[in-house]
């Protein structure tokens, strides 16, 4: 696992709130490696300062987690992320997938599993 990847793995850790546990999302996710590319989670208003506000308080402020599943793991990703007690799970298609990734392919645009968004209230 990258650098990059390993350092928003410990902020996901972090930064549990609610119902989402960090710990256990984590841990799940680097248990399970090998269904997934890239974990991102952020908020969903991406405009907002909200994160810049909290960081003083030693507080990460995110509330939505996307995974980018391997080939022919979606299903299993899917199994695990229903564990982690999220408000909201869907698949994102591909071809709206690739507008938020700035990257279109066939591949990806046919994919109606191509990115996987979880919510925490």
């Amino acid at each position: 696992m990258n650098k990059i990847q390993e350092l928003n793995l410990e902020l996901m850790r972090l930064a549990s709130f609610n119902s989402y546990n960090g710990e256990r999302v984590v841990k799940d996710l680097k248990e399970h490696a090998d269904l997934w590319k890239g974990a991102v989670m952020t908020r969903l208003d991406f405009g907002e300062l909200i994160a810049l506000r909290d960081i003083v308080d030693d507080y990460w402020n995110v509330d939505t987690l996307y995974l980018l599943p391997k080939p022919g793991k979606e299903d299993a990703l899917m199994i695990v992320a229903l564990g982690w007690d999220a408000d909201e799970v869907f698949w994102i298609p591909g071809s709206e997938a690739g507008s938020y990734l700035g990257q279109h392919s066939r591949e990806l645009d046919a994919n109606p599993k191509a990115l996987l968004r979880l919510w925490w209230d």
